[in-house]
């Protein structure tokens, strides 16, 4: 196939799934309250308590009115005490209608200048909240508030039907406006949701669609309502905020014997059923339909985000962009274990079980050598454990394990990896560490060698040379053999997947297919997942495994034969659920198109692709893939003409280069793709794929003597 063979050897859905990580890094950063935890399960209704069955909760909330939650109010008559520390916990101030008491304050007349835009909030005479832009000339009224502390946003009603939420956001503590994506210049990187108007990370764009990217976590039971056709919303949900029944479902009739709403296959969850449930709002995930119930797996429903692409996770699992907390803790030892969410929050507070100042909490376990799913707990001395003196901040074990970052410029979070401190990977990778977050005035060195006075430098070389090996990966330098030497020695199963996942941006040799054939055996779906990417058609068998996230990874993988694969009918269903279900955003309309071109349906391709650019003008990704399928149905001249608008929208990336290059070849255009090839190089030195096609263009460049 010449140059063009060069342009095919990557599939769509590989494309579609790389770009896809780059939306989930913007746009999960609009899931943006400080919900803590989902509460766990308490058994409703105990015999004691049957005959309060009937009473009616009489107490008063702070900030929400009664009639609001009428369901949760029910539940409160038998459960008061719960239901109290439910009302003032972060889960029930998630959502909450305007409330002049609250709101006057920053609306009285505050401006707010970001992104080119000026902003101002004040309150008009009927004492609605006014949000005014000032650039545009638009006006909005203020429709509901998310959260309470350390911060406060603002939802307003956009063209599409859906809610919006401003990057300007109320500090309740300085009591003034700021930009939630101050200093964030990674956001423009390769042309990626700038903030302006018209793009889709711009506030009123659609990767600030508060129904499609943040409302199933501060909404009881939400349902997206989204139709295609329209381009519009209509959601629902069941109660506002994160509410008793988000966690305690309904039963379809209240039980006969004590008139307990709950649904009795639900009132006493195991550990696992409460973690998932807490998981489906606290982890970076791709949501693959809105149907997961308390009791379900998380994995069925959502596929978790793991450090594959630079920017979001670090090479050794910590978090780095907004992560939330399940990645990383399933990354961890203790999560390996078995420790989750409700080891140390309290699923009705959500605030810690044990204060963490004095370490109490974490030495519960570590002082006592607590035994958690037979694995038992290192014992820690705290005297003898951190180089730090123990009553000094680092002796705290939080802060040097669990060291906090701040999100939305100004919200802090801990890391839930549980990482050790490592200067030496600080120094190679620009990984932090704990010791130079106090120590600002010292360098990598200095704290590696306090380090070295404590801890012994083989335990953690086995950690050292998988994060090496995840690091070169993430920028595009994977190493076979130090992957699966990695992959041999890890116990993790998100690890495992990470390693696996990683192997398949690599030729996949004998080694890798055996090391995948194994993998797909693997108890955890997560690995038998990265397996069926690793093995390509050879994991048609696969289609069939019980667990849905398996059974879309091999689809995708055999998706331009699904149609012809004797019982992939659920697999293939699933697939045009998952792509429906996420059809508002630009990765749903392009997996709809790549489902639409394996049934023939070039009309739907075409009509999905153009979908897809649409919903986010400003970025290559649409206009990439599309040219690549132009391409493909031999029409270089259409497809020249996208990759011209893709180059145009990101300059800088030296995929889309790349692919320019390999277009204008097949055009004949062989000058112009060589410098589109030198600019490739230029930006990524190490690009192979450029440098082999470089290679083939230059004997074929016959430059005119003058």
């Amino acid at each position: 196939m010449g140059i063009g063979g060069v342009f095919f050897t990557r599939g769509e859905h590989n494309s579609l799934f790389r770009w896809q990580g780059e939306y989930a890094r913007i746009g999960m950063k609009m899931r943006r309250c400080s919900i803590i935890l989902v509460a766990a399960a308490v058994c409703f209704c105990s015999c004691e308590e049957r005959e309060a069955a009937a009473r009616v909760y009489t107490g008063k909330s702070a900030h929400w009115k009664q009639q609001e939650v009428p369901i949760s109010l029910q539940c409160a008559a038998c459960h008061r005490k719960e239901f109290e520390q439910w009302a003032a916990s972060d889960h029930a101030w998630a959502w909450r209608q305007v409330d002049s008491a609250l709101d006057s304050e920053p609306f009285h007349g505050q401006e707010l200048e970001a992104h080119g835009e000026k902003l101002s909030f004040r309150t008009n005479r009927q004492g609605h909240l006014l949000l005014t832009n000032h650039t545009s000339g638009e006006q909005f009224k203020v429709h509901s508030v998310l959260g309470r502390r350390p911060l406060v946003q603002y939802l307003v009603e956009g063209k599409d039907g859906g809610l919006h939420t401003p990057s300007a956001a109320w500090d309740v503590q300085k009591r003034e406006w700021f930009d939630v994506f101050a200093g964030d210049e990674r956001l423009s990187r390769d042309g990626l949701a700038q903030r302006r108007s018209g793009d889709w990370g711009h506030w009123l764009g659609r990767g600030m669609n508060w129904n499609s990217q943040c409302a199933w976590c501060h909404m009881t039971e939400f349902r997206k309502g989204y139709d295609a056709k329209t381009d519009t919303y209509s959601s629902t949900w069941k109660e506002p905020g994160v509410t008793c029944i988000q966690c305690h479902p309904l039963a379809d009739t209240p039980d006969s014997d004590n008139g307990c709403l709950a649904d009795a296959t639900t009132r006493k969850l195991t550990t696992r059923q409460i973690h998932d449930n807490c998981a489906t709002c606290h982890a970076r995930r791709e949501e693959l339909d809105d149907t997961f119930r308390a009791g379900d797996s998380f994995d069925e429903h959502f596929r978790l985000e793991l450090p594959l692409i630079e920017g979001i996770f670090y090479p050794n699992g910590m978090q780095q962009d907004e992560d939330y907390c399940e990645t990383g803790l399933r990354l961890s030892k203790m999560g390996q274990a078995g420790v989750s969410c409700i080891d140390c929050h309290d699923p009705h507070t959500a605030e810690l079980k044990l204060p963490q100042e004095d370490n109490s909490l974490c030495l519960r376990c570590h002082a006592t050598g607590t035994i958690v799913n037979n694995t038992p707990a290192p014992i820690i001395d705290i005297n003898t454990h951190t180089p730090c003196p123990p009553e000094s901040m680092g002796g705290r074990c939080v802060e040097c394990h669990m060291p906090e970052s701040p999100y939305m410029a100004r919200d802090p979070r801990r890391d839930h990896s549980f990482q050790y401190p490592d200067p030496t990977l600080s120094a190679e990778l620009g990984i932090p560490n704990a010791c130079l977050r106090c120590h600002a005035n010292k360098d990598h060195a200095w704290a590696q060698q306090h380090i070295d006075r404590v801890y012994s430098h083989k335990t953690r070389e086995i950690t050292r040379q998988r994060t090496r090996a995840v690091a070169a990966a993430m920028q595009g330098r994977g190493n076979e053999a130090n992957l699966l030497s990695a992959l041999k020695s890890e116990q993790n199963a998100a690890w495992k997947a990470t390693l696996l996942e990683h192997m398949a941006a690599l030729p996949r040799s004998e080694a890798v297919i055996q090391a995948a054939k194994m993998a797909a055996k693997d108890e955890s779906p997560v690995v038998r997942a990265a397996a069926a990417q690793l093995l390509g058609a050879d994991s048609q068998g696969m289609l069939h495994d019980p667990s849905r996230l398996v059974r879309r990874a091999a689809a995708w993988q055999n998706l331009a034969q699904l149609h012809r694969i004797p019982g992939a009918e659920q697999a293939l269903q699933e697939q045009v659920s998952t792509a429906t279900h996420q059809a508002d955003q630009p990765t749903g309309a392009m997996q709809l198109a790549m489902l639409a071109r394996a049934a023939g349906n070039h009309a739907e391709v075409e009509k999905q692709y153009k979908r897809a650019i649409a919903l986010d003008a400003s970025s290559p990704v649409a206009y990439m893939d599309y040219a690549v399928y132009l391409a493909g149905m031999r029409r270089p001249a259409e497809a020249l003409a996208q990759m011209l608008t893709c180059a145009g929208k990101a300059p800088q990336n030296a995929l889309v280069q790349y692919r320019l290059g390999l277009i204008l070849a097949e055009c004949g255009y062989i000058p112009e793709a060589i410098r589109a090839m030198q600019k490739a190089l230029s930006i990524e030195p190490q690009y192979t794929e450029a440098q082999q096609a470089l290679q083939q263009l230059l004997p074929h460049h016959h430059p005119t003597s003058h």
